[in-house]
């Protein structure tokens, strides 16, 4: 099956109700300025709307009831397909593949993986890959290019994937951090598990 072409914005929206059903107002919660995902990645109200009426379009959500709002109208409650839920997974566990990516796709990628409890050992590892094709094809063509601009552009870019080697890093320390407090707390490691 192949995956639906989505904005960011959307595969956001999407990956939220695949982990329980929602309505607009709750997502755009966590999506707004300095919120959970905002802080990263900020979705507007108007946007979390707009991509409830595509993801809706698409049939990759559909409505599942109604809540009432404190003021004002109904709040719809959407849910995620089996399909989309399938698909979201998936496309969690993909490393981006182009460098620009990293800073807010891999980003939240990373986030919505640790609101699942699921470790992002295996993408970190997949992401590191991607990055060093990336930095084999940048170290080429900064060899090959003909003049100081073109050169000093391809040395700007391999500074970007050493930034990103950077985040994977940490995002490591960080596995590796909670891979012990697990290890030492088998009640943790037994609640994550089971």
């Amino acid at each position: 099956m192949k995956e639906p072409d989505l904005p960011l914005a959307e595969w956001i929206v999407l990956a939220l109700l695949a982990e329980h059903p929602s309505h607009g107002f709750a997502l755009a919660t966590l999506t707004a300025e300095g919120a959970e995902i905002g802080e990263f990645w900020y979705i507007s109200r108007p946007m979390v709307y707009r991509s409830i009426t595509r993801l809706v379009e698409r049939e990759l959500i559909t409505p599942v009831g109604a809540e009432e709002g404190n003021r004002g109208p109904q709040r719809m409650i959407y849910a995620a397909t089996r399909a989309a839920k399938a698909t979201v997974t998936r496309w969690l566990s993909e490393p981006v593949t182009e460098l620009f990516d990293v800073r807010a796709e891999l980003t939240c990628k990373l986030l919505l993986l640790q609101r699942r409890d699921s470790s992002p050992a295996r993408l970190v590892e997949r992401q590191r890959l991607v990055i060093d094709e990336i930095e084999e094809s940048l170290r080429a063509k900064e060899l090959a290019a003909g003049d100081h601009i073109a050169r000093a552009s391809y040395t700007l870019r391999l500074e970007h994937v050493a930034a990103a080697r950077r985040f994977l890093d940490a995002v490591d320390v960080d596995i590796a951090a909670e891979g012990a407090e697990a290890a030492a707390d088998p009640a943790r490691s037994a609640v994550r598990s089971g």
